[in-house]
């Protein structure tokens, strides 16, 4: 027994070993934090990983500001440090320009069946768009609503004109800079943990985001009015090193791909509890607060000012190509968004 006992425990020893060998680690960063939305997302998505692996892969979450700024872990993932990486379409422009289509306001609406609809089978960004991010290195999963744009502001906004000398703090992408032009604001691109300090110091005058977001991030202690302009949702992406995902063998690219299903119901359906949860408790909290929802009237002047942004999605597309690329980047931008607004179209009358 002596004489078989040591080969046997030499064995296991060696097989425990090689089991650890195999095991692997895939690194998962989102510009929010736990308890976000895509905090949900990644949890979810690792979730179905470990089980789909019978516990061969572990997701490892890094979440805001572990591996740097927004702008950071999109170029960790797009050079293969990390393997995914999840973040709001307005931090994604100076990779891929024509994602700023998906940030334009008054393109998607505010209706969640149609933007949920949309944002899950649309060929024009499954098909169209998704090519630009492998242009990057990137690969597109999921795209997904976290909920209503609301302005912040200390200060009734219903036109343009009120938000004349208003700073607002947009995202780093150019859409959502000119954006808040075209509205009549200065626009201010600030990192999310740079805000509350801002608007405390008044160095800011607005935010804009959704309204689980502003709670969590505590915005509505320096806020006095909530604005809902039914302008567009906040739409987070999740991407991954599309070298690595290519390589991958076959069952673990479908692993990645049910994950990332699975996650997007479980995020879609924590955003709309979570947003209509955490509006009760500003309310309970700053029973103060100053709630506006703009009528189609005063819609309808910010949607004549956000038409104008089509021509500067195009030209900042077009911006972004060697000479001889441009017209054919901006042509592509123009089918992209045209595309784009009629399958919002054609969800609407579905």
């Amino acid at each position: 027994m002596k004489k078989l006992f040591a080969p046997l425990l030499t064995l296991s020893v060696s097989l425990g070993i090689a089991g650890a060998v195999q095991a692997e680690t895939w690194k998962f960063a989102t510009e929010e934090d736990k308890g976000d939305v895509q905090a949900i997302y990644a949890k979810t998505f690792a979730d179905v990983i470990k089980q789909e692996s019978d516990g061969d892969i572990r997701v490892r979450t890094y979440y805001y500001g572990q591996l740097g700024t927004e702008n950071d872990i999109v170029e960790l993932a797009a050079n293969g440090t990390i393997q995914f990486v999840s973040v709001g379409t307005g931090h994604l422009g100076s990779y891929v320009p024509e994602v700023q289509a998906i940030s334009l306001p008054y393109v998607l609406g505010t209706d969640e069946a149609v933007t949920r609809k949309v944002l899950t089978e649309s060929k024009t960004i499954y098909n169209d768009l998704s090519y630009k991010f492998e242009d990057v290195n990137l690969k597109l999963l999921s795209m997904f609503s976290e909920g209503e744009m609301v302005w912040g502001a200390n200060k009734p906004i219903r036109s343009p004109e009120d938000f004349a000398n208003q700073k607002i703090r947009t995202f780093t992408s150019t859409i959502p800079v000119e954006t808040y032009k075209a509205f009549g604001a200065t626009p201010t691109p600030l990192s999310w943990g740079e805000v509350y300090g801002s608007l405390q110091l008044k160095t800011i005058d607005g935010m804009v985001n959704p309204i689980y977001f502003i709670y969590n991030a505590k915005w509505h202690e320096v806020q006095s009015h909530l604005i809902f302009p039914g302008q567009q949702p906040y739409v987070g992406t999740v991407s991954t090193n599309n070298k690595w995902f290519s390589n991958l063998s076959p069952e673990k690219q479908e692993m990645v791909r049910k994950a990332a299903a699975e996650a997007e119901q479980a995020a879609f359906e924590y955003q709309a509890r979570i947003n209509k949860e955490n509006m009760q408790l500003i309310m309970k909290e700053r029973p103060s607060m100053q709630i506006i929802v703009l009528n189609e009237e005063e819609r309808s002047r910010f949607k004549e000012r956000a038409d104008t942004l089509h021509e500067t999605y195009y030209q900042v597309v077009e911006n972004a190509y060697k000479a001889g690329e441009k017209a054919a980047a901006r042509e592509g931008a123009r089918n992209i968004l045209q595309n784009l607004i009629s399958e919002v179209a054609a969800a609407k009358a579905s």
